[in-house]
């Protein structure tokens, strides 16, 4: 089976060609939604694999560097969604990914709890559990909220509809975003939105795509397409600093990140390919379904640890 003993930490020999397989299915996810697939990727590899959780969260930071930029040069190619958005949002995403580095060092040192009847658990485990659960739920109810609502409705294609963030944020200065047919969208609340996604990357190692589609579906309008070519930039940029930022905690396998690596980086190419073949509505109920699914898997785990 290729057992391979990873370090970092990691006390216990992993299958090579199993981290190999989830990659394909990370990249894959990361290349058709424009999302870097760590709020499935974290998860897995803590319960899958036995990871601990912060070195999961950087290990997982590091093996989306790839991923992104791959999945950034496809989009490109296609001439998918606004870079300008990733610009603007940059300087407040690295200074976010910082502070969610430091929080995640605090929540390390916290050590162990004990949780009712079960034995001691890490607080970070605990904690990052917890922080998944509400972001992918509220992620999955708005999602099959628009699936439902767009089964009869037709097709929008690539048309952006603006939402409440570009319509009533009203705070200068502004920018225009031709490439996704925007006008005078507020640049300080982009610069917030950067911030917030980049904590959550360094927190939980989920590159802030999973929260950051959203914003862009329902608080700015882009299609799902547009949507997931947008995000891919600052999801490179941010994880790069995340990486190296977790790395100097000694958060990271560099090992297990190149194993997965190896299946992500083919998957990414797959999943950005898909999204040209499958309609808005589809991506939306697909996407929502694969979040659910995690959150079950999530829950499921953290009560049999606490029982």
């Amino acid at each position: 089976m290729l057992l391979v003993r990873l370090g970092a930490g990691i006390g216990h020999a992993v299958s090579l060609p199993a981290l190999a397989a989830v990659g394909l299915l990370i990249g894959y996810i990361a290349g058709m939604f424009g999302v870097g697939g760590g709020f499935l990727l974290t998860p897995m590899l803590i319960y899958v694999f036995g990871v601990p959780a912060p070195v999961a969260v950087g290990s997982a930071l590091a093996q989306k560097c790839g991923t992104s930029i791959s999945s950034f040069l496809k989009y490109r190619q296609m001439k998918r969604g606004e870079p300008r958005i990733d610009l603007v949002m940059m300087g407040g995403s690295l200074m976010g990914v910082d502070a969610g580095t430091r929080l995640l060092a605090y929540l390390t040192s916290l050590g162990s709890w004990r949780i009712g009847g079960g034995g001691s658990v890490p607080a970070v485990q605990v904690v990052l559990d917890l922080l998944f659960i509400v972001l992918l739920s509220f992620t999955a109810f708005y999602k099959f909220r628009d699936a439902w609502q767009a089964r009869n409705a037709a097709p929008r294609g690539d048309l952006t509809i603006p939402g409440p963030l570009v319509s009533k944020v009203r705070i200068p200065p502004y920018i225009d975003l031709p490439g996704v047919q925007l006008t005078q969208v507020s640049v300080l609340m982009l610069s917030y939105l950067g911030f917030v996604l980049g904590l959550a990357s360094g927190l939980m190692g989920i590159g802030g795509g999973v929260l950051f589609m959203p914003i862009l579906l329902y608080g700015i309008g882009l299609s799902v397409r547009n949507a997931a070519g947008t995000g891919v930039l600052l999801l490179f940029v941010t994880v790069a600093l995340g990486t190296v930022e977790q790395a100097l905690h000694g958060y990271v396998s560099l090992k297990l990140a190149m194993a997965i690596l190896i299946g992500s980086s083919i998957g990414a190419q797959l999943g950005a390919l898909t999204t040209h073949y499958l309609a808005n509505r589809v991506l939306r109920l697909l996407f929502a379904i694969l979040v659910a699914g995690t959150v079950i898997m999530i829950g499921w785990d953290l009560l049999r640890l606490v029982r």
